[in-house]
């Protein structure tokens, strides 16, 4: 019964939760809560398809030691000793983790791959185009598109910052939005929100048939400027922010975590006309949420087997 449940619960997320969370209201006050019930709802959705095949995978009678026989139970139901029906839902159990590991693992080495890559055209860009830096904590770079972006990783060889801004930039913003986008860069790094997209990435490269991780990967990528935003206005004014941002408006280098990403319009007018914040008891209940949405499925696979093994014991 667990991994039947453990699908409808997938399914649930997958198919409803994924495109209401997309269309919700509340991000927009909150932008931090929803990058985490995005997190939470991604990582419930692959715990429940790993357990569900665990959970197939571990069929066994009752009568099996649950400390000893794990290994050999699992054996003898792929080699069909129990019924045949053990045996099928072993091999599809097998076959659902294989699938779902192999995809991961495929995805996070492209990512990995092409992040070091970019990494690289970077240094090749720094070493090149940088010249003296008259911006504490940014390297400065020649280039005719105005632009200022986060690198991701480590920081830039042979320099103490981590953002990287061009001269036709700062020829064109004035001093306080020049700060101000500093500071939304600085609130990139802070937030880690490279992470956030990164796993974001990472799942939808791994399932690209899985709408919801396409629909995650479209909003966190959406929220983590929303969350920058709100970080550089509480150092720097939000017009100077929305000055720079109307400034900045085009393609821009291809960058990671640019000034210009994200919904420009949204942006704007999230910075000229500020939500009201959410109330305490909605942060509260959304934020239980998120914590519960990842323990669901490890709960679900676990129930069906306490109630087996209490019985088994005599409780």
């Amino acid at each position: 019964m667990s991994p039947l449940l453990l699908v409808v619960f997938a399914a649930a997320l997958a198919l409803v939760g994924a495109p209401r969370l997309a269309a919700a209201g509340w991000v927009v006050r909150s932008p931090r809560l929803g990058v985490a019930a995005w997190l939470a709802l991604s990582v419930a959705i692959l715990l429940s398809g790993l357990f569900a095949g665990l959970s197939l995978l571990l069929y066994w009678d009752c009568a099996h030691d649950l400390v000893d026989g794990v290994w050999h139970v699992c054996l003898d139901a792929l080699l069909g000793r129990h019924n045949r029906t053990a045996r099928l839902a072993a091999i599809a159990g097998l076959a659902a983790l294989l699938l779902i590991g192999a995809r991961v693992l495929y995805s996070a080495g492209r990512l990995y791959a092409a992040h070091r890559t970019t990494r690289s055209r970077l240094r090749v860009l720094v070493r090149l185009a940088a010249g003296p830096s008259p911006l504490p904590g940014a390297t400065v770079v020649a280039h005719p598109e105005p632009a200022a972006y986060l690198v991701p990783g480590p920081l830039l060889p042979g320099r103490h910052a981590d953002i990287v801004v061009t001269t036709a930039a700062i020829d064109r913003l004035a001093a306080p939005e020049l700060s101000a986008v500093l500071a939304h860069e600085r609130g990139h790094h802070a937030g880690r929100h490279y992470e956030a997209t990164r796993w974001m990435r990472m799942l939808a490269q791994a399932f690209p048939w899985a709408r919801c991780f396409r629909l995650g990967r479209q909003q966190v990528d959406r929220l983590v400027e929303l969350c920058a935003d709100d970080t550089a206005a509480r150092s720097a004014a939000r017009i100077d922010l929305a000055r720079a941002l109307v400034a900045m408006a085009g393609p821009g280098p291809d960058a990671s975590l640019a000034m210009h990403g994200g919904d420009a319009l949204e942006r704007l007018h999230r910075l000229l006309a500020p939500p009201a914040p959410l109330r305490a008891s909605a942060r509260t209940a959304i934020a239980a949420t998120c914590g519960l949405l990842p323990v669901t499925p490890v709960a679900l696979a676990v129930l069906e087997r306490t109630v087996a093994w209490a019985s088994l014991a005599g409780l």
